[in-house]
């Protein structure tokens, strides 16, 4: 009888904050949803690949019509395709399909097409080259287009110096920020709470400053902790397993500082939310993986269905991994990230106002 009568207090206390019991279940299941929408096998699909069609032969549409069943494809000017690749990042890849293609191929003379490319997306690009083969198959009523005597694939980097990337450019980061923001999420969130217990929130409540101050000054050394833990981190991968960091050290820093604040001030929204002790870790657990799932942490941005990518813009990991791949793997300068790095500047300052505002200790 005790052992049963110390099971059913332990029930009790485990039922009496409902959020935490219901989230048990509410959490697994909108993870499982997420990673079985991105791994349904459909990204593919929603690769926008832009082509530069100066043709307009047989051939040239024939190609085409064979990569729409695999790609986005869209038929654009040179000028929009390069901004989608280079400046945009919205496609991995481009194909310029030169004039007089078709007339040379039906004389059987060679001819060179182009396929310019966003290297950091490695992953896209592999299902772009596959797509690639299969229109060769495809399109092979007209003698194999891709035939090595007749058509050459030329391919060059338009976003940098390097032309190949592998997995671990995309593993070793996301992973970084996972962790990072795991420990942003439950430090912030324990902390505040842990104050409670200690009687510091009450103490802090009598002093002549004001919350704003309090909480930003927390913070701010959780920003410090967490910017020096994702360069050590990205060092680590550099010497390990040689990954490029950019041509920047003063840049690749300006940019982690940027990513740890966002993150910073979104672990007060999280702190927010939960309102008890008991809470913070489904809460953060939930939020941790939901965010590093959609934004590109674990697998490549593009690798996700049309509408998971949509809903993945608004989310701080998102950006994070946008912008250390223009850092890392695209060379770009600070001018060419400040949108990027003021996009989450004002993402760390919005929650952080959301997150102070919401933000409440518990009445124990």
């Amino acid at each position: 009888m005790t052992l049963l009568r110390i099971t059913l207090k332990d029930l009790r206390l485990i039922l009496r904050d409902r959020w935490a019991a219901v989230s048990l279940l509410i959490v697994p299941v909108i993870i499982i949803l997420v990673i079985a929408e991105t791994q349904s096998g459909e990204g593919s699909s929603t690769i926008l690949f832009p082509i530069v069609n100066e043709d307009e032969g047989p051939v040239a549409n024939v190609l085409i019509r064979s990569l729409k069943e695999h790609l986005d494809v869209r038929v654009v000017d040179r000028e929009t395709a390069e901004r989608w690749v280079a400046m945009e990042n919205r496609s991995p890849a481009m194909l310029v399909l030169p004039e007089r293609l078709s007339k040379r191929y039906l004389r059987e003379e060679p001819s060179t097409i182009e396929l310019l490319t966003d290297p950091a997306a490695w992953k896209e690009l592999q299902a772009i080259k596959m797509a690639l083969m299969l229109a060769d198959r495809e399109a092979s009523s007209l003698g194999d287009p891709f035939g090595e005597e007749l058509l050459e694939l030329e391919e060059a980097s338009l976003t940098g110096t390097w032309l190949k990337f592998t997995s671990l450019e995309q593993n070793v980061p996301g992973f970084a920020m996972t962790f990072v923001l795991l420990s942003m999420i439950f430090g912030v969130a324990f902390g505040m709470r842990d104050e409670e217990e200690w009687g510091t929130s009450a103490r802090l409540a009598v002093a002549p400053v004001g919350q704003a101050t309090i909480v930003g000054g927390k913070l701010l050394a959780r920003l410090i902790v967490g910017t020096v833990q994702l360069l050590l981190l990205l060092f680590f991968g550099k010497l390990a397993y040689g990954l490029t960091l950019g041509n920047s050290v003063p840049t690749l820093v300006i940019a982690t500082t940027s990513i740890v604040f966002a993150m910073t001030g979104f672990s007060l929204v999280i702190a927010a939310i939960a309102s008890t002790r008991e809470q913070v870790v489904p809460v953060g657990i939930s939020a941790v993986f939901i965010l590093a799932a959609l934004g590109g942490c674990w697998w490549p941005y593009f690798e996700q269905p049309a509408w998971m990518q949509f809903v993945a813009k608004g989310v701080v990991t998102t950006w994070s991994m946008f912008t250390i791949h223009d850092v890392m793997l695209r060379d770009k300068s600070f001018i060419e990230l400040l949108p990027k790095l003021a996009f989450l500047f004002a993402y760390g300052l919005v929650s952080f106002a959301v997150g102070l505002k919401f933000f409440r200790y518990s009445e124990t």
